[in-house]
């Protein structure tokens, strides 16, 4: 029996997101024997694919991760900002100036951090 070419391309977007050889046989209904037939066939596509897989991971954690850099780096200028306004003052509200330095100290770490990792690049 010929297998269609939607089930060899669901198989390989499958094996690509890591799925087992019985999950995918439970899920397109070919057999395990085959399916493992067809990987030895399909090798490339599934390692091109995988590749796709794995940069949508990356694109998906890159925004997160500058979202996150974004963030710090907003958060980084208001604690200063209110370090400079308390400076001026003669009452120091809420946050304890150490608590705020330790704030301060903390988002440089991170955004340092965060800078760094933009720098590493993905073969």
């Amino acid at each position: 029996m010929t297998k269609t070419i939607d089930e060899k391309e669901a198989f390989i977007a499958l094996r690509a997101q890591g799925y087992s050889f019985d999950k995918i046989a439970e899920k397109i209904g070919v057999s395990k024997p085959t399916l493992i037939s067809w990987q030895a066939d399909f090798d490339e596509q599934i390692k091109e694919a995988r590749y796709f897989e794995v940069e949508n991971i990356i694109n998906k954690y890159e925004l997160m991760r500058n979202t996150r850099f974004e963030a710090h780096a907003r958060l980084l200028k208001k604690a200063i900002d209110e370090l400079i306004n308390r400076g001026d003052d003669t009452e120091l509200e809420c946050l304890p100036v150490k608590d705020l330095l330790s704030l301060i100290d903390t988002l440089e770490k991170r955004l340092t951090k965060d800078m760094d990792q933009t720098n590493l690049t993905v073969e």
